[in-house]
């Protein structure tokens, strides 16, 4: 029997209950945590790099599945069942040695609301949201990472452009930098997500500034009108496109209209700035982190280039999800909700409401306490 999860009220937190960072240890990792009010609590993560890799694949595949077969009506018993199995495997698999450590830790913090929990790491990335501590004969789905707490990702590196900058967006009206690709190439994107975000932008509520389509025939110029695009005073640059992954990592690229290609090794190559330390919203397929023991995907180029946080996907979404993902989380942005508890709220939404869990998807690699102030 699969039991529903209730989301408790809004909570409003500021501040992160539990820091788990992970280092290199030899061959395999440390994992050190930090709460509030005990000493430090380490322990070792028995996993070589190679093993990290294939717990990602392994997470990737049982979210493959899921989205393949999430229904209107959501997903069967079964997928679930085997999503949570997958979860709870990775789940032992990197606490082996400190599970009871980690929850008694966690006891600390145990009431109607969710833990934030902020995982540190340089070569060791995980779609914690998936990760599963309950039972498995009767799956609790309030037991997924993602729905239990409220997540967030520190990348360890060396000094970036907003790292120091203040949490709080300063504005009765955000400007948000609008990327979007063709207009054939994403249904929903041109059906649903652009529309909302126009109508957002009627109701005075922030101030679209969209990127014009650029021209592959003029692709230097281009590129540099692109990379001009964040230095514009934006408190939010939101992507709509596809985004596909090559080898090396450095070819991969976003896929933006007139079927403009810009690479990671552009953005790098052009040293991107993103000036004003925006909000970044990547809602597109696979914009996290593309290699597990690496830093390297979009949400580490923008993080490093400037941005004060960034919202990405670990996994394939279908665009008709993240079409109406994306609308229900600005109402909770806009409203000066967090933003780790606006991206919680709602994939507790989706779950709730639709029994939908590709909410798990999104990845938030920012400080929890990102908002809106008007």
């Amino acid at each position: 029997m699969l039991l529903q999860s209730e989301s408790p009220a809004y909570t409003y937190k500021y501040h992160v209950d539990l820091n788990i960072s992970i280092l290199a240890n030899g061959n395999e990792y440390e994992a050190i945590i930090f709460a509030s009010g005990i000493r430090p609590q380490i322990f070792p993560i028995n996993l070589t790099h190679h093993q990290v890799d294939e717990l990602n694949e392994a997470l990737k595949q049982a979210i493959e599945e899921v989205r393949r077969n999430c229904e209107e009506d959501g997903v069967s018993d079964d997928i679930l069942s085997s999503l949570a199995n997958t979860g709870k495997y990775a789940f032992n698999t990197i606490f082996e040695n400190g599970a009871s450590t980690l929850y008694q830790v966690l006891k600390l913090f145990h009431t109607e609301k969710p833990t934030t929990i902020e995982i540190a790491t340089r070569d060791f990335f995980l779609p914690w949201e998936l990760l599963y501590d309950g039972p498995l004969d009767r799956v609790e789905v309030s037991h997924f990472w993602g729905i239990r707490h409220i997540l967030s990702r520190t990348i360890m590196q060396k000094e970036r452009p907003g790292a120091m900058v203040s949490p709080l967006l300063q504005s009765s009206r955000p400007k948000v930098g609008l990327i979007t690709c063709n207009e054939n190439a994403l249904e929903f994107v041109v059906s649903r997500e652009i529309p909302m975000l126009q109508e957002l932008g009627r109701q005075g509520l922030i101030f679209l500034f969209p990127l014009r389509p650029l021209n592959a025939e003029q692709r230097h110029k281009e590129l540099e009108y692109f990379i001009h695009f964040f230095g514009e005073e934006l408190q939010i640059a939101h992507l709509a496109c596809h985004a596909f992954e090559q080898k090396p990592d450095s070819q991969s690229y976003l896929d933006i209209a007139n079927d403009f290609h810009i690479t990671i090794e552009d953005f790098r190559a052009r040293n991107l700035v993103v000036k004003y330390n925006p909000l970044v919203i990547l809602n597109a397929c696979l914009t996290g982190m593309i290699d597990s023991l690496h830093i390297s995907g979009w949400a580490s180029e923008f993080w490093k280039g400037g941005a004060r946080g960034v919202v990405a996907t670990e996994f394939q979404v279908p665009d008709w999800f993240a079409a109406t993902f994306v609308e229900k989380f600005y109402e909770h942005l806009l409203s000066g909700v967090p933003l780790g508890e606006s991206i919680w709220a709602t994939r507790s939404y989706f779950w709730e409401q639709h029994r939908n869990p590709l909410g798990l998807a999104y990845a938030l690699y920012a400080p929890l306490a990102i908002r809106i102030v008007k």
